[in-house]
C-alpha cells in the first residue's frame, strides 16, 4: 500500500495548499455581515457562501490540516445566522433563511470543538444557541405523531403567483418536470414538498417520492435524538440542572422511532409516511443513523443495509429506483463524501471494522480516480463507474468543502491511525 499511500499523499497536499482559496470574508455577502472570515465549499462558482450541514465535514478537514481557526470561526457564523433568522439556514444569508435550514448538525460541530479545547465558555455559549436551534424544530418541523419532518420557512398564497411561478421555474429546471396543465394550489403543494426535500440536504432525492413534507425522515429523528442525548452530556458538564429534561426527551424520541420507523422483518430503521401511515422501505444513507447514535446495535440489519448501497467505488445515496424519469443526484450511482462519512462511521461504531475501513479505501480511490483524470476534486462521485459522477442535475462541480474533509479524515483512518489498511 506504500505506492497508493504516496499518490493519496498528493492529494493531501492539494487539500492543504487550496484551503486559503475557499476562505470568504465575513462581509463577503454585503447584505448579511457575519462576525468572522468563513470556509466555503468551493473557491469559486456556485458554491461560495457559508453552507449549513456542508460545514460539518468541512471542519474535520480543518482540524486535520490544523486550522481550528476556522472551524471555530464556521460554528461562530452559523450561530450568528442562528441568532439573527431563529434557524440555521441552509445558505447563511437571508433569502437562504426565507427558504429553509438543513440537517441540525450545529450539535456535533459544538461537540467536536469542545473535545478539542475543553472550553466551558465555548460550551456554555453555544448550549443557549443549540437550545434555540432545538426549539425550532420542535415547533416549526414537528408533525402530529411525535417525531420530526422536515419542511419550509416559504409561507406561499395561491395569489402570490411571482413566487410560485420562480420556484416551479426553478425545479422544472433542475429535475425536468412536466408540468403543464397544473392548477395553483398543485403547484405550491409540488413546491412545499421540493423545499422540504432540499432542507434534508438531499436536493434531490427519489427516497422521498416528491412527498418530502409528509416524510418523518430517519435521518433527521436520529440526529435529533444524537442532539438530545449530546445536550444531556453537555448539560451534566455544565450542571445547569436540565440533564434529566434532555434524558426524557431522548428516551420518549427513541419510542416513537422504533413505533414508526422500525421493520421488524429486516431491522432495518426506514422513512416514516405519516399521511399513508406507512413505512417507505427505501434504502438509503439515512437508514445507517439509527447505528451511528445508539438507536440500533444490530449487526445483522446493518448487513443488510451494506449490501443494498455499497458498491466497488463507494456507497450510493439511496438504492436504485426503477421506472423513475427524473435525475436525481442523490440517488445511485452517486457517492457524496457525507454518505461515506455516516456510512463507514455505523460500520465503525458497530465494530464492523472491515467494511468501515472498505468503505474509507473506496472514497479514496475513487477521489484520486477523479484527481488523476482532471487535477482538481468534485463535489460527487460515481460509486458504480468510479470518477467524476455524470448523473447530475447540474454540471459536477469542482469542490473542497466536505470532499477535503472527509478525504482528509479518511486518510488519517487508513494510514495515521494503529488499525491502518
Amino acid at each position: 500500500m506504500d505506492y497508493i499511500n504516496e499518490s493519496f499523499l498528493k492529494i493531501r497536499e492539494y487539500i492543504k495548499n487550496n484551503w486559503d482559496k475557499t476562505v470568504r470574508k465575513n462581509d463577503y455577502i454585503k447584505d448579511f455581515v457575519m462576525p468572522y472570515d468563513y470556509v466555503s465549499p468551493c473557491a469559486d462558482g456556485l458554491l461560495t457562501e457559508l453552507y449549513y450541514w456542508d460545514t460539518y465535514f468541512t471542519n474535520k478537514g480543518l482540524y486535520i490540516d490544523g486550522r481550528n481557526n476556522y472551524a471555530l470561526n464556521n460554528i461562530c457564523d452559523l450561530k450568528f445566522a442562528l441568532k439573527t433568522f431563529g434557524c440555521v439556514p441552509n445558505i447563511c444569508r437571508k433569502d437562504g433563511a426565507d427558504y429553509c435550514s438543513q440537517p441540525p448538525l450545529l450539535f456535533l460541530m459544538v461537540s467536536d470543538y469542545y473535545e478539542k479545547t475543553s472550553d466551558r465558555d465555548f460550551l456554555k455559549d453555544s448550549y443557549y444557541y443549540l437550545k434555540k436551534e432545538y426549539d425550532f424544530w420542535m415547533t416549526k418541523r414537528i408533525s402530529d405523531n411525535g417525531l420530526n419532518n422536515y419542511g419550509s420557512n416559504y409561507s406561499f398564497d395561491r395569489n402570490d403567483k411571482n413566487r410560485i411561478d420562480f420556484c416551479v421555474d426553478y425545479y422544472v429546471g433542475r429535475l425536468n418536470i412536466d408540468v403543464d396543465g397544473w392548477s395553483e394550489d398543485k403547484k405550491i403543494e409540488f413546491c412545499e414538498n421540493m423545499i422540504a426535500e432540499a432542507e434534508s440536504g438531499e436536493d434531490f432525492t427519489p427516497r422521498f417520492s416528491g412527498r418530502a413534507k409528509y416524510i418523518n425522515p430517519i435521518d433527521l429523528n436520529s440526529f435529533l435524538y444524537g442532539f438530545e442525548r449530546k445536550m444531556e452530556y453537555f448539560s451534566q458538564i455544565l450542571k445547569n440542572g436540565e440533564k434529566t429534561c434532555w434524558t426524557n426527551k431522548a428516551d420518549r424520541r427513541k419510542e416513537l422511532i422504533l413505533k414508526y420507523c422500525y421493520d421488524t422483518e429486516t431491522g432495518v430503521f426506514f422513512d416514516y409516511d405519516f399521511k399513508t401511515g406507512k413505512k417507505t422501505g427505501v434504502y438509503c444513507v439515512a437508514c445507517y443513523m439509527p447505528f451511528i447514535f445508539g438507536i440500533s446495535k444490530d449487526l445483522k440489519a446493518l448487513m443488510t443495509v451494506n449490501d443494498k448501497l455499497i458498491y466497488d467505488f463507494g456507497v450510493v445515496s439511496c438504492e436504485k429506483t426503477e421506472n423513475c424519469p427524473l435525475i436525481y443526484q442523490w440517488g445511485y450511482p452517486n457517492a457524496w463524501a457525507p454518505h461515506q462519512f455516516w456510512a463507514y462511521s455505523a460500520n465503525r461504531l458497530l465494530k464492523n471494522n472491515g467494511t468501515a475501513l472498505s468503505i474509507a479505501e473506496k472514497y479514496l480511490t475513487n477521489v484520486y480516480k477523479g484527481f488523476v483524470q482532471h487535477g482538481i476534486l468534485f463535489e460527487k462521485y460515481d460509486a458504480v463507474q468510479g470518477g467524476k459522477a455524470v448523473v447530475n442535475e447540474y454540471d459536477c462541480l469542482e469542490m473542497l468543502g466536505w470532499t477535503a474533509g472527509v478525504f482528509n479524515y479518511f486518510y488519517q483512518v487508513c494510514f495515521e491511525e494503529d488499525n491502518k489498511l
